[in-house]
């Protein structure tokens, strides 16, 4: 290998060493921002979830009952309050998409209706399948009068819910995910009634 070749790669080198820490300097900088406006998200999420709460207590051993139960996709649990009052609980849930992923924050009332539903993060067509983060789709009168008990299916499979128009299979992730957390809903109130818990009445 020439003198020529051997100062080529040398450059390469070092434009690669040099390049990596601009890269992690930079990353080192941002992370926290980042993170914070990722919490702040959520936060806000949570809020749109169970409106008029002020409080929210994840509860990692409830969110494992319920996987030891066999329910899928609930990520995280949290009880919600306005002051003292217990208000209900909002899940965090995963569903597969047509893309990929759909993460979901969804709130259920202490008397088991749901009360909000809003799409964090997915990986859907844009166009098509990431219409599911549209108000015109998450409040229509299918989820806003959903309720424990309850099992939602889009219109194609003889339910209510209008599908987004050629993203079926990421409209079905979003009911499925609302059907999850309507389940992880019921099983938590019914178990904090018989324990004298949230009042369900």
């Amino acid at each position: 290998m020439g003198k020529h070749e051997w100062r080529l790669i040398l450059v390469l080198t070092v434009i690669c060493v040099v390049s990596g820490g601009v890269l992690g300097w930079v990353n080192t900088l941002t992370a926290p921002a980042i993170r914070a406006q990722e919490e702040l998200a959520k936060e806000r999420a949570l809020q749109e979830a169970l409106p008029g709460t002020t409080t929210f207590t994840e509860e990692p051993a409830l969110r494992k009952e319920l996987e030891e139960a066999g329910l899928a996709g609930i990520v995280e649990v949290y009880r919600a309050y306005r002051d003292e009052e217990e208000m209900g609980f909002v899940f965090t849930v995963d569903q597969q998409g047509y893309g990929g992923p759909i993460r979901m924050v969804i709130g259920v009332t202490a008397s088991g209706n749901l009360s909000g539903l809003t799409v964090i993060s997915h990986t859907e067509t844009p166009g098509l399948g990431a219409k599911i983060t549209d108000a015109r789709f998450l409040t229509q009168p299918a989820f806003r009068e959903a309720m424990v008990g309850m099992t939602l299916a889009v219109t194609k499979d003889k339910g209510e819910v209008d599908a987004i128009a050629s993203a079926t299979i990421s409209s079905r992730a979003v009911v499925r995910g609302v059907n999850a957390a309507l389940t992880a809903a019921q099983s938590l109130l019914d178990a904090e009634a018989m324990n004298g818990g949230v009042d369900v009445d």
